[in-house]
């Protein structure tokens, strides 16, 4: 692993976010890219979500670090929740050390605009865009960023997977078509970002699974519910198993520590340094 963080050759992290995409999906659907992606990065089949596993929740701890319990998001529901402690939004942490953030998400309706803008405000993002319904149009909107901003945070949520299973149960045949049309989509990314490169991370990971309790949710304790795959890949990442033990949480922190960032303390999450190829200390 880096020596100390400033070996670290990363500049830049891309952070895919395949919304429900459960980790038995990945075979059953044949999702090529991804697979491929796990075989030649880090990955785990058996990373374990936030509780509650739900999308607002899981989100939140991604993008401050911060359990649950601290960032106060503990529902479905989208908003500006009342802190119980302190919190360092990642893109705001970059920020301070001069480094850009941007975040891509699916288009929002009218009512609900104010509130993600105002959302990412807090946050910290640089940019915020919605477009689109699906992974391929979000994909597309990012495009250009994915190809001109060589440093700091990138993040991309892609909803196809959990749409679908919300309407039809996850592992329904719709299900499995959205979680293709996500793979196609992470296909078509791998196309634009050099995995060779050292100085670029991609993560690529689910916020929670589904279908463990009720068919057609997720906010439950059963391990289809809370079991996530993560995958870590780049040219200064050692290929391997990322081990059994992978909370969410340890993403955010991961993503610092690569960057060469002190981790705040309100972070609860383990960097996971073993996935990282040994390097030279800069002198």
């Amino acid at each position: 692993m880096f020596r100390d963080a400033h070996s670290s050759p990363v500049r830049r992290v891309v952070l895919v976010v395949l919304d429900g995409l459960r980790s038995d999906a990945v075979s059953t659907f044949d999702l090529f890219h991804f697979e491929q992606l796990a075989a030649r990065g880090a990955s785990t089949y058996a990373g374990r979500t936030v509780t509650p596993s739900v999308t607002a929740c899981a989100m939140a701890s991604l993008l401050t670090g911060a359990a649950p319990e601290r960032h106060g998001l503990q529902s479905e529901r989208f908003h500006l929740p009342r802190a119980t402690g302190p919190l360092h939004p990642l893109p705001k942490v970059l920020a301070e050390h001069a480094m850009p953030s941007a975040a891509f998400l699916t288009g929002m309706p009218l009512f609900m605009g104010g509130l993600a803008g105002r959302i990412g405000g807090v946050l910290g993002f640089g940019t915020s865009r919605c477009f689109g319904r699906g992974a391929v149009e979000v994909l597309a909107s990012a495009k250009r960023t994915l190809e001109q901003q060589q440093r700091g945070l990138i993040m991309m949520h892609w909803p196809d997977a959990d749409r679908a299973g919300h309407s039809h149960g996850w592992m329904s045949p719709e299900y499995g078509a959205a979680a293709q049309r996500m793979d196609d989509a992470l296909g078509r990314l791998t196309r634009i970002v050099d995995l060779n490169d050292p100085s670029t991370l991609l993560v690529a990971m689910a916020d929670h699974g589904g279908g463990g309790t009720v068919r057609t949710h997720h906010n439950s304790e059963h391990p289809l519910d809370t079991t996530i795959p993560v995958v870590l890949a780049g040219g200064a990442v050692r290929q391997g198993s990322l081990g059994p033990d992978v909370r969410l949480t340890d993403v955010p922190a991961t993503i610092l520590w690569t960057l060469g960032i002190p981790q705040p303390a309100s972070y609860v999450g383990t960097p996971l340094a073993h996935a990282f190829a040994a390097m030279r200390v800069a002198a």
